[in-house]
């Protein structure tokens, strides 16, 4: 497969960037996860639990705008990318739709075939996957009393041809890259 772009996108602790390594590994893929551009900022602010200082996300966003523009007009031709994009709030954050929009626009400027993978995970797993140690080291989201309201969002509503809806309960990254790949499989090679 090439010039594919897999776009996992879902609340924190679905199992995104755990199933977006697999998902590179096996597509020889480039793997650009939400803290790719995120953590750059959030090394210079050290953040301590405490409320960001306003601005920050801006700051990322600056810098995620800067990564997708290279990748719609620089990276090599047939390159495959997998994205993961977090999404917190019911029916998306008004900056989650202008990823998704630079998203799809990354797509079409490269012609790649692109399939959007929103993710899911019940309560209880949540809960337990969002307070691995791990998660702290990369600056992610370890209040495990969001998971009520983190498994309680529905799918983010994004508009496209290529869809998978996966609820990762149960599954292992090995289970859920498997079924990513073979969702891939099915659409390009009918």
């Amino acid at each position: 497969m090439k010039n594919v772009i897999v776009y996992l996108v879902g609340p924190p602790g679905v199992g995104k960037y755990t199933v977006g390594k697999l998902i590179a590994e096996r597509l020889s893929a480039k793997l650009l996860d939400n803290h790719f551009w995120s953590n750059p900022i959030l090394e210079v602010v050290e953040p301590d639990g405490t409320a960001l200082p306003a601005g920050v996300w801006d700051r990322t966003n600056d810098v995620l705008s800067a990564v997708l523009e290279t990748v719609a007009l620089f990276g090599p031709a047939g390159r495959n990318y997998v994205f993961t994009h977090a999404v917190s709030d019911p029916g998306g954050h008004p900056i989650d739709w202008v990823i998704a929009g630079q998203l799809l626009w990354v797509a079409e400027r490269r012609r790649a075939s692109l399939l959007v993978v929103r993710l899911a995970c019940g309560e209880e797993q949540l809960r337990e996957r969002i307070s691995s140690e791990e998660r702290g080291q990369r600056f992610k989201t370890r209040d495990a009393g969001k998971a009520h309201s983190l498994a309680s969002l529905g799918p983010f509503p994004i508009n496209h041809d290529w869809v998978l809806d996966l609820n990762t309960t149960g599954l292992s990254a090995a289970d859920t890259a498997d079924r990513i790949e073979g969702e891939l499989m099915s659409r390009l090679h009918p």
